[in-house]
């Protein structure tokens, strides 16, 4: 149909085989009932595996074009933005035990293949990062690896005619001034975050690394659920 988009990849379930924490979240959301995942997270998550310090801040600016089921939100902020990285996955894994709940493996995603007939016929093929996090909780040294070992892995077998990349999550609590100085050291020519409007030429010039792009949950048919 003579079309093209641009996808942007995060690589990490490339080289550990498994489904990032992001996808089983939503996989567990369109499973079962967001209030009951949320009472599920009561009894798993204590409050030493919040300490993130930024709450109030995160509450107030995720998540604000979602129209999701009772306790839906709640989950996904709770464990995208709010728990330690470090209890993520296990409280995951727990939560899909009780449930008897079986994640995917790598074949959820499109294969390295894949990619590649899509970049020869037309695609841009971008980075995502490695492991989809909220860079903003990260240090610089974090960003540029999550950054730079994501392209590394894309260059290895796609050309990649220039570098783009779309902050994982989007909107501008996802990310940092730090963020965009790992950006411009990886040599990154354009970003895409989330802001409700159409892109400007100047846009190129003045935001080159925070491009604004819609949410899918704007359009007719991309809401949550």
């Amino acid at each position: 149909r003579k079309l093209w988009g641009i996808f942007y990849i995060p690589t990490g379930p490339y080289s550990t085989g498994r489904v990032l924490d992001v996808h089983r979240i939503h996989l567990l959301c369109g499973a079962f009932d967001g209030e009951q995942l949320l009472r599920l997270c009561s009894e798993i998550i204590s409050e030493e595996m919040i300490p993130f310090k930024k709450r109030e801040e995160f509450t107030k600016a995720t998540y604000l074009r979602y129209k999701d089921y009772a306790g839906v939100t709640e989950f996904k902020r709770l464990l995208n933005y709010f728990i330690a990285e470090e209890f993520r996955s296990s409280t995951l894994e727990e939560i899909a035990k009780c449930l008897n709940f079986k994640f995917p493996g790598v074949e959820f995603y499109a294969s390295q293949e894949n990619i590649k007939g899509m970049e020869d016929d037309g695609m841009i093929i971008g980075s995502h990062s490695v492991s989809h996090p909220v860079m903003s909780k990260l240090n610089l040294e974090q960003q540029i690896e999550e950054i730079s070992n994501s392209f590394n892995f894309l260059e290895s077998f796609c050309r990649l005619d220039h570098r783009t990349y779309c902050h994982p999550y989007g909107g501008t609590k996802s990310y940092n001034h730090e963020t965009v100085m790992a950006l411009e050291q990886c040599k990154v020519d354009y970003s895409f975050s989330i802001e409700s409007r159409d892109l400007e030429n100047s846009d190129f010039s003045k935001i080159r690394q925070a491009l604004p792009r819609y949410d899918c949950n704007e359009y007719p048919h991309g809401s949550a659920s």
